[in-house]
Parts: C-alpha cells; structure tokens; sequence
C-alpha cells in the first residue's frame, strides 16, 4: 500500500451524514472501533424506497435483528457486520443522531438539519451517484468524501473497475466537495494492491477500501486540504459497460484475460 501524506493540523471534530448502505456501515462502524465518534449523525430514511446499491440484507432485515453477516478484506485487515443497520449501531453507541425522511441529500429538509450541525466538517456518505447542490455546498460546511479512485487519474464513476483493469490496484481519495465532479481540494490518498480472489467489488471491495481509507486519513489528524495537481494527467470515467466490468473481475480472479 502507497500512503501519500499531504499536510498536518488540529484533532478533526465531526458530523456524519450517512444512509443505511454498505459504505455507511462500514465508515460508522470502523470510525467507532477506533476512537473517531461523531458529534452528530443526519440519518436519511425513506422507509417506503430502496436505492440501486441497498443489499438484499437492507430490504429485510430489521434494524433490531441479532443476526451478523461479517464482510472483511484481508489484505487491509478491516471487516463490518453488513446485517447491523447504521441506526442499530447508532443507538448501541448512545451517538447523537437524527433522521430525516427523505433520500434527498439536496432538499430543503436535510438543508435545515445540516444547518442546525455545530461542526464544520461532515463525513458523507450519502446516495450513491448523487451530487451536492449549490445550496448545500453554501452552508459554511465542510463535506468530507472519500472517492474510490486515485485523483486526479481516476475521476467519475466505478472507477474501482477502471483501476483494477488497467493497473490491477484500487486508489482512494479523500476530498473536500466542492460543485466541480471528483475535483475538490485532497485531504490524503492511498493506492492498494488487493491479493485476495473472488471478492464483490460493489458490496465489499468498494466500501472497504474507502472505510480503510477514511480511517488511515483521520489517524493523520491533517485537514487542510491540497488543491489537485493540474499537471497531473486526468481522466472522467462513466458507469462502466458490463463487459468491461466481466474482464475486470475476470482480470483480477484471474491474472490475466483470456
């Protein structure tokens, strides 16, 4: 694993604003096991719809269930409990929290709630594929994102797949949002080599290099964020076709493609 440590500040205080998705999951859980509590939690639950990336656990199991569904990376030693809804864990945890019934990180409802946010940086992890407006960008917050993907080489979206076919490693960016795609200020990046076969890149892979991420950047304490280096060469990626995703897979599983 390359680590590219960028500057160095204060103890970071935060909020999080966070869907009951893997990626959430595993930020929430692993923030907690190692020391990082939120101030505050924004929890957006529309009860009455699901999203493209919600797990099959996400649509049955109940927020008060025993059961446990451990998913882990290996090579990164870092797990989460994929049947343990992000609310379970909140309470579990006595976290301060509030939910908002909604799915529209844009709308006015969340602004309000963000608003009401005493800290200045928040951990997002919200809808995926969604993009913050102006008007909540114009808050006076901080939004801390991690983008799976080596910026500014790898921006847009699946780029994991993109990554892992063309250079068989997988790249995180931790970045301030701002209204430009995948192009605000960098707080710290890694770039990994993933050994280990047979992993679901969308459900486990994808969520556990940006929580793997996310906690080496907080163990910095460095906030101050650095602007993406215009001399680097980048590159915008689209939802990739699932051909090329078969001969990403394939690739990895494999080492190499018939």
């Amino acid at each position: 694993m390359e680590n590219f440590q960028l500057w160095r500040s204060t103890l970071i205080k935060f909020s999080m604003l966070l869907v009951n998705n893997n990626r959430s999951k595993a930020y929430l859980q692993n923030l907690i096991k190692n020391g990082f509590i939120p101030s505050k939690i924004i929890v957006l639950d529309n009860k009455n719809h699901t999203l493209v990336e919600h797990t099959e656990n996400d649509k049955i199991i109940s927020k008060d269930t025993e059961q446990k569904f451990i998913r882990s990376l290996n090579d990164l030693n870092i797990s989460f409990d994929e049947k343990e809804h992000i609310q379970k864990t909140i309470v579990k945890n006595n976290l301060d929290f509030s939910v908002v019934d909604t799915l529209d990180v844009n709308s006015l409802t969340v602004i309000n709630a963000v608003k009401e946010l005493t800290d200045e940086y928040i951990v997002y992890s919200g809808p995926g594929g969604t993009i913050l407006r102006k008007e909540i960008l114009s808050l006076n917050k901080k939004f801390i994102h991690v983008h799976p993907g080596l910026l500014p080489g790898f921006r847009g979206s699946t780029t994991i797949y993109y990554s892992m076919l063309l250079e068989s490693t997988v790249g995180c960016s931790v970045i301030l949002f701002d209204e430009k795609i995948d192009e605000g200020p960098i707080l710290y990046k890694a770039k990994y080599e993933i050994k280990e076969r047979d992993i679901d890149f969308d459900y486990v892979l994808d969520p556990l290099v940006r929580a793997k991420t996310l906690i080496s950047f907080f163990q910095t304490n460095e906030l101050s964020g650095m602007p993406q280096n215009q001399s680097e060469e980048a590159a915008t990626f689209y939802i990739i076709h699932p051909l090329l995703k078969h001969l990403s897979i394939l690739k990895h599983n494999e080492g190499s493609i018939q």
